[in-house]
């Protein structure tokens, strides 16, 4: 089942929806990313490997490749997601 992850911290406007596709193409797992209102960047996963899902986090967390990206991740909140796979930017 695909996964939606929920960014928090400083995340829009830092290129933080670039770095997630990024990071998405590198690790062969096919999703999107958008802005959300409330300040956060939602991630949509179609992936349902609890691996990936973790490698990806902790490659978020972490960013192991240095990939640019001007802000930071506090938090990542993870949940199943049962929608389409869509957004601002899909990768």
């Amino acid at each position: 089942m695909p996964r939606e992850l929920i960014l928090k911290g400083n995340v829009q406007g830092v290129a933080c929806r670039y770095y997630c596709s990024r990071y998405g193409q590198r690790m062969g797992i096919a999703g999107s990313a958008s802005n959300l209102r409330d300040g956060n960047v939602r991630v949509l996963l179609d992936t349902d490997d609890d691996g990936k899902v973790r490698q990806y986090m902790e490659a978020l967390r972490t960013n192991p490749a240095g990939v640019q990206f001007w802000g930071s991740i506090s938090a990542i909140e993870v949940r199943e997601y049962n929608g389409p796979i869509g957004g601002d930017y899909t990768f």
